[in-house]
Parts: C-alpha cells; sequence; structure tokens
C-alpha cells in the first residue's frame, strides 16, 4: 500500500471552502460534520486514483490505498444517507467530471483548463450537497453554493495560469481579466458584500501578473483568498439570505 502526499497548498481550500459555505447556507446538522470527513477521504481516494493513472509505471499500491480511503469514506457516510439518502445523487452528478479528470490524468495533462474546471465543479457539488443535506430540498442556497463556488475556483484557475505556466501567453492575460471584470459587475449588481467579495479577486488578477511569484507563495495567497471569500460570502447568505 502506497501513500501519496498532497503538496499543493490551494487545494486543501478547495476541499473546504464549498463545504463551509454549504453549511452555513444550509443551516447545521450534526450529520454534516460525517459528510465533511468522508469528503475528505474520498478527496484522498480520488487523488491517489488520478495518481495511479497518470503514472506509467503501474503502481497498485495507490490504488490499494484509494480502495482504503474508500472504505472509510463509505463507514463515515451511512449516518448523512440516513439523514437524506437523495445526497446520493449529488455525488452521481459528480461522475462525468470525474471520468474527465480521469481522462486528462491519463494523458498526463492535467493543468489543461477544461481538467481545472471539471474538478472545481465536483467540489462545487460536495458544497451543494452539503447544504441540502439539512435544507432536504434543490432550493436557492444549495444553486447559490454551488454557483459561487465554480466561479470563485474558475477565478482561481484562470489566476494560477497567468502566474506560472501561460505567465507569457496574453490570451490567457485578457481572459483572466476579462472574467474577473465581468464577475465582478455581476456580484456588484447581487449585491454590495458579493462585490466585497469579489473584488480582491480582480485586484490579485491585475495587481500580481508578472509579479514572478512562486508556487508556494500563489498556494498560500489563495488560501488566505479562500478565508477571505469564505467569511464574506457567510456574512451575505447569514445577512442577506
Amino acid at each position: 500500500m502506497k501513500f501519496k502526499k498532497q503538496n499543493q497548498h490551494g487545494a486543501w481550500a478547495m476541499v473546504f471552502m464549498p463545504l463551509v459555505i454549504g453549511m452555513v447556507a444550509g443551516g447545521f446538522h450534526p450529520a454534516q460534520l460525517f459528510y465533511m470527513a468522508g469528503w475528505l477521504l474520498i478527496f484522498f481516494m480520488a487523488d491517489h486514483v488520478l495518481f495511479f493513472i497518470k503514472k506509467r509505471r503501474r503502481e497498485y499500491g495507490y490504488l490499494k490505498a484509494a480502495a482504503l480511503f474508500f472504505g472509510l469514506s463509505a463507514i463515515l457516510f451511512i449516518y448523512p444517507l440516513m439523514v437524506d439518502y437523495r445526497i446520493f445523487f449529488f455525488f452521481l452528478m459528480m461522475l462525468p467530471f470525474g471520468a474527465v479528470n480521469a481522462y486528462f490524468a491519463s494523458i498526463r495533462n492535467e493543468r489543461n483548463i477544461f481538467n481545472d474546471i471539471s474538478a472545481i465543479t465536483i467540489f462545487a457539488l460536495a458544497g451543494g450537497g452539503i447544504a441540502f443535506l439539512n435544507l432536504h430540498a434543490l432550493s436557492w442556497p444549495v444553486f447559490f453554493v454551488i454557483i459561487i463556488n465554480i466561479l470563485f475556483f474558475t477565478s482561481t484557475a484562470l489566476f494560477v495560469k497567468t502566474m506560472i505556466r501561460e505567465k507569457k501567453n496574453p490570451k490567457y492575460r485578457m481572459a483572466s481579466y476579462a472574467y474577473h471584470a465581468i464577475v465582478f459587475i455581476i456580484m456588484l449588481s447581487a449585491h454590495w458584500i458579493l462585490a466585497l467579495a469579489f473584488l480582491l479577486s480582480l485586484v490579485r488578477a491585475v495587481a500580481l501578473y508578472g509579479r514572478g511569484w512562486k508556487m508556494k507563495q500563489i498556494g498560500i495567497l489563495e488560501i488566505v483568498h479562500a478565508v477571505w471569500m469564505t467569511a464574506l460570502v457567510s456574512l451575505h447568505i447569514t445577512n442577506f439570505m
């Protein structure tokens, strides 16, 4: 059995931010704690499976580790499924996007923007699922959690690409600027707190471009950024939704 260390700082923000916002939007239920722990193990499982697919030399120890994580997560999800079995459908919706991630892992092109968006959608659905667990209905808060996380993490994906792999690509730079500006305008039209939440996204996309930051610095920044976003979005939810 082989275990892979997760060394991408920004990935932790993508794991926990949708869950926290989902709990705020849906209200708290003890089953959400089991959901959160189970989802973390599913993240570990998927990470090991994709790593196995990516490696040209098949090392089945990673699949054994993935099976262990899956088994533990299945135990943790017993209680949430008893509370509302319909959260299972959120995981079914993740499968096509997981297939996209597997495809890009197989061709060793995980940095493709479509692969990023597929992964982002999976994590956003997890946030919607944890909100649904207490709401028991596909109401606006569930959709809000999914949409806000997709918008935020897509902005992160574009920003990181303009800072690292596509830093000399003017098309990516302009796409990033345009995306951040459009999302900010949409949020401004929705509510000033949401606009403030996404203002930092816009500022960092423009101000930090070409600064030569290292990947670790960017990852730490995005964790701080995610905390900022989570706090303001949660404020909006609790006071204006």
